[in-house]
């Protein structure tokens, strides 16, 4: 064979990873580098909660590269229920712009993960959402090593399949927004979520590892005189009769002793303090964009 042939060879093969490759630069769904914005950060940014199987990593992702280049002095760490947080309007009740790392699907080995990586810059204020919930054994799955390495990898980046999806994502909402549904929770998502809390329920035992998760969080914001609190988000009432059917209201209250011995804690936990119309609720752990900002209210402002 010619070198000439060979050449061209060569050519034909890398001409379609080139393409791919070229389109993932060029659309950059994560803003991974910054330099061409065919789509707006907007429409980036809603893609990013597209999919409850992709919402992990894209946050995830898009968090950790926009933190990099821009740290942040006071951050939010939380899971789903941080999702939709009305930043302007912490803004204006606190008087300071905090950066919001709540991730879908998150928990205390994800908060452990993001903490580190933003201690990285000196810190002013740490906010913990926490979860009574989200202590049970066996919820410690790892979602920051894949985006996190992606980080330090720009080839992996633009070979990544999670990242190709959200490509092809963004060009589609894009063109063809109409064919890209946003929040499509199927009829029965509220008794899913019932359900998959009473599982949770029944089989409950508190995980040491967790809590050790939360105690370096603590020792590192004392070591670095960085404020700390924890907040115990709601769940609507539903919820909360499905713990305390369980026989769990002990174990609650000996984990929010345990919490307060670390930092100040707020518990938003609690009958009565949030209303049970189902309008105000995404499902029964996710409150609507509208009445989180009472979560602010109540967390930043003083409000009972």
């Amino acid at each position: 064979m010619s070198a000439r042939r060979l050449l061209r060879w060569i050519a034909a093969l890398a001409l379609p990873f080139a393409l791919v490759f070229g389109t993932v630069l060029v659309v950059d769904p994560f803003n991974y580098f910054d330099r061409f914005h065919p789509i707006p950060d907007t429409l980036k940014r809603k893609n990013l909660y597209h999919d409850g199987r992709t919402m992990p990593f894209s946050n995830l992702l898009w968090k950790l590269v926009e933190l990099r280049r821009i740290p942040q002095d006071r951050i939010l760490l939380g899971d789903s229920r941080l999702s939709h947080f009305d930043l302007d309007h912490l803004e204006r009740v606190s008087g300071h712009r905090y950066y919001n790392l709540g991730v879908p699907g998150g928990n205390t080995r994800t908060l452990a993960d993001l903490f580190a990586f933003a201690a990285q810059a000196p810190l002013k204020e740490v906010v913990v959402q926490v979860s009574f919930r989200g202590m049970n054994r066996g919820m410690d799955w790892d979602l920051y090593s894949e985006p996190r390495l992606l980080l330090d990898q720009p080839f992996l980046y633009l070979s990544n399949r999670r990242v190709l999806e959200a490509t092809l994502l963004n060009l589609r909402s894009a063109w063809l927004p109409s064919t890209v549904h946003y929040d499509a929770l199927p009829p029965d998502h509220w008794q899913r979520v019932l359900e998959m809390e009473r599982t949770n329920a029944a089989d409950f035992a508190l995980d040491s590892g967790a809590f050790g998760r939360l105690e370096r969080i603590a020792a590192r914001c004392t070591s670095q005189g960085c404020s700390l609190r924890f907040v115990e988000y709601p769940t609507h009432p539903e919820v909360q009769r499905i713990y305390a059917d369980a026989g769990l209201e002990p174990l609650r209250a000996a984990y929010l002793d345990r919490l307060r011995a670390l930092a100040p804690v707020i518990d938003l936990d609690r009958p009565g303090l949030f209303p049970t119309d189902r309008a105000l609720w995404r499902d029964p752990l996710h409150l609507t964009t509208t009445a989180q900002r009472a979560v602010i209210d109540t967390v930043w402002g003083g409000v009972p």
